[in-house]
Formats: structure tokens, C-alpha cells, sequence
């Protein structure tokens, strides 16, 4: 099992996304390459506990759509954060998965909480953590780290909205040291 990566984006669907390190390099690391690393995940973010049972093919789609439903929200926030559209096709997936975890949810209390089921546990948790961050006031918030090598998304929470980077820990400090390097 891989390590998990830092949750450093203030939202659900966004941890989602960043669940890829060192992106489009030869160090790139899938923190969700197997099923058991989804559920690992899963676990960490509190969307299921230990008594969490599928079936095999139930695995196998839950696997699938947590890969999609990364693909779809990384595609969307990587749009959203450089002021494009977000591409229909990936809003697409983000509804459908929403929409399948809606017909098999309940409802309680008041205000109304939603309790999905089975697979819709963990996917339907972070699909409609993708909606509400969409359709929220955040969404103008929503930025991405910007070196090459990195693409994280989060929400910047700054008063003045200047947070530039993922985390200053490793990006920034790794940009600051490359902007002194080059100033000697």
C-alpha cells in the first residue's frame, strides 16, 4: 500500500484530485493504484469504517468511479482555477455519479442529512462534495499549484486571497529556493 497524501485542499472532491504526487513526472505516484489503497483512502477521510464489505464486482466499480470521478474533478478544478469552462464530458461524470448515489441514499433530519449506501458510501460522498463545491461561493476560491510538477487544487481561504501554492511546506518552499537560485 502507498502513503497516503497530505489533505491540504479544504474540500472532499478536491483530496480526490490530489491524490496523484509529482504529476506528469518520473516520479509520479498514484496514491490510489489499487483497490485497497481507495479503501485505505476512504478510511483515512472518515467516509468508511473497518466493517466496510463489497463484493468483488462491487470493488471493481468502486474502483472505477473513484479513478473517473478524479479524472472528471481534476479536468474541471484544473479548468475552473485557470478561468476556463469547466469540459461538459467531465461535469458529465460528476452528475451521473451524483445521480446514481442520490436514487440509492436516504434521507434524515432536519435539516436534511443524506446517508448513502454501499459503493455510493464513498463515491457518492465525493461526488456531491464536487456539486456542492461547484454550485457553492467557494468555487471562486479555487485555485491550482502552480509548478509544473505539482497541479494540486485547493480552496484559498486567505483573507486577501493570496495563497499561491498547494503547500508552502513543500511547493512553496521549493519555488522560493528556485527563485534565489536563479537570482545569485
Amino acid at each position: 500500500m502507498i502513503s497516503l497524501p497530505h489533505r491540504i485542499s479544504g474540500n472532499l472532491a478536491l483530496d480526490l484530485a490530489n491524490t496523484i504526487s509529482w504529476r506528469n513526472t518520473s516520479r509520479e505516484v498514484d496514491h490510489l493504484a489499487t483497490f485497497d489503497d481507495v479503501v485505505a483512502w476512504s478510511k483515512e477521510v472518515g467516509l468508511i469504517g473497518d466493517n466496510f464489505v463489497l463484493s468483488p464486482p462491487e470493488q471493481k466499480t468502486l474502483y472505477e468511479q473513484v479513478l473517473a470521478l478524479r479524472k472528471a474533478i481534476s479536468a474541471a478544478g484544473s479548468a475552473i482555477a485557470n478561468n476556463l469552462h469547466p469540459p461538459r464530458p467531465d461535469l458529465d461524470v460528476i452528475r451521473d455519479v451524483a445521480a446514481l448515489a442520490l436514487r440509492q441514499a436516504s434521507l434524515s433530519g432536519t435539516p436534511s442529512t443524506l446517508h448513502f449506501e454501499g459503493i455510493y458510501r464513498v463515491t457518492g460522498a465525493i461526488a456531491w462534495s464536487a456539486l456542492d463545491l461547484l454550485r457553492g461561493d467557494e468555487l471562486s476560491r479555487l485555485k491550482q499549484c502552480p509548478p509544473d510538477d505539482c497541479h494540486w487544487l485547493f480552496i484559498d481561504r486567505t483573507k486577501n486571497g493570496s495563497r499561491r501554492w498547494c503547500d508552502m511546506g513543500t511547493c512553496g518552499n521549493r519555488a522560493k529556493k528556485m527563485t534565489h537560485r536563479a537570482s545569485r
